[in-house]
């Protein structure tokens, strides 16, 4: 299954939009708005408004954390960016995380080898192809977390003061 993920940047509520092949809208996330915790909780709801997911940032020192949950479950990712890289951690299954999280360009492996889901940044999207319908929220929910980090597209050297 393919999804795209777009960054919504109207002046609607909604921070991320997932369309599926065929250009119709199939799920909504939005930073929940509220005066309690205003920025670490995000909601990923069906295109009729129903609650399919939650996103739950957790403010730690040096690292990301999110948990993600949806219907009885939940899995943590966590983030530790390094001067060597991004090292990710999921904790609640046996996933783990090939590739670039940094460009965005990376893959989610079982622990037998199966690739769970493909992310790839394209220049105005994200593609997503999931393998198996049942981790679809999961995966939904990770995406959004690689693309909340923020990261430097291009890599470049930087004259040091003067």
């Amino acid at each position: 299954m393919r999804l795209y993920l777009k960054r919504d940047k109207s002046a609607d509520k909604y921070d991320f939009v997932f369309y599926d092949e065929l250009g119709k809208e199939k799920y909504r996330a939005y930073f929940y708005r509220g005066k309690v915790a205003p920025r670490f909780t995000m909601t990923i709801e069906t295109p009729a408004g129903a609650a399919a997911a939650k996103i739950r940032m957790l403010p730690l020192v040096g690292v990301r954390a999110f948990v993600l949950r949806a219907g009885k479950g939940h899995v943590t990712l966590v983030v530790v960016p390094t001067q060597k890289g991004i090292y990710s951690y999921f904790y609640g299954n046996n996933w783990h995380i090939s590739g670039d999280l940094a460009t965005k360009n990376f893959n989610i492996i079982d622990v037998d080898k199966s690739v769970i889901l493909s992310h790839t940044r394209r220049p105005d999207c994200c593609l997503l192809e999931i393998s198996n319908p049942d981790n679809e929220l999961y995966c939904v929910a990770a995406s959004i977390c690689a693309n909340l980090i923020n990261t430097i597209e291009k890599k470049t050297l930087q004259p040091i003061g003067s």
